[in-house]
């Protein structure tokens, strides 16, 4: 069965690197080995560039199919292998034709985007850790979530909505954790390297996502509710103050990486 290498969990600063042209699809490039993220756990997908001996070809949006499902408590939906694929620009669909399979290409995200999406996903976590200490429950009535460049979001099936002393408790609580600044802690369970997890201090989140190493460059979130329907409420997070920072992002220039699929 193929897979394709996830460099993004060997190293999530790593923005460009070298690989090869492992499927060609009818509007899609599936290369051996990647640095960009696919769409899951409620992260948008990294964008960006892949530059061939024909020309470059940007990518859209990136997704993972395929996979082994794992049976684990509190891992729910999570899948070993599988393959990425970069949907292509439709602009860039027609020139698809010129490329073979086994064509040495270079691949490169956007990182700015990157470290955005890193970000808030590290302050949705917050967010939710919040919500929970607040009402425990919340946990089993969560429905989705969200994350994208500017702000996080998740979604409950409850019968009472959020009142505004709630909302500013988690607000509160939520502040109140990052305020300590404690190291990020991701990885992944011993026997499988797609079990992945996101830890900080007592607080344990299954979740295969890209994070900060601490939450300061978040600043203060701002947390709001929304009614999305019946017995559907949304909680929502921004983050006016955050420091945007991709200074430890570099380049991969070599194909002698250890590999992880």
């Amino acid at each position: 069965m193929r897979t394709t290498d996830k460099l993004y969990y060997l190293d999530q600063y790593l923005y460009r690197a070298e690989a090869r042209i492992a499927t060609l699809h009818a509007e899609a490039i599936e290369l051996d080995r990647t640095v960009a993220f696919p769409e899951g756990g409620g992260q948008e997908a990294d964008i960006g560039t892949i530059e061939t001996p024909v020309g470059a070809f940007r990518f859209i949006w990136t997704k993972r199919l395929y996979g082994t499902p794992l049976s684990i408590e509190g891992f729910t939906g999570v899948k070993s292998g599988g393959v990425i694929l970069h949907l292509v620009h439709p602009d860039d669909i027609d020139r698809l034709g010129a490329l073979e399979v086994d064509m040495p290409v270079t691949i490169t995200i956007d990182v700015e985007r990157r470290a955005r999406l890193t970000l808030s996903h590290t302050a949705s976590h917050f967010l939710y850790a919040a919500a929970l200490a607040h009402q425990p429950d919340l946990k089993r009535l969560t429905i989705g979530c969200h994350i994208k460049e500017e702000a996080a979001r998740f979604d409950f099936l409850v019968e009472t909505p959020f009142h505004a002393d709630d909302v500013g408790a988690i607000q509160s609580e939520a502040n109140r954790l990052m305020a300590d600044n404690l190291p990020i802690i991701t990885d992944h369970l011993t026997e499988h390297y797609d079990a992945r997890f996101w830890q900080y201090g007592d607080i344990y989140i299954p979740c295969g996502g890209t994070h900060l190493e601490t939450p300061e460059a978040v600043g203060p979130l701002q947390v709001r509710r929304k009614n999305i329907g019946k017995s559907k409420e949304r909680l929502l997070c921004s983050f006016d103050q955050a420091h945007i920072n991709t200074d430890d992002y570099h380049v991969g220039t070599t194909r002698h990486l250890e590999v992880v699929s």
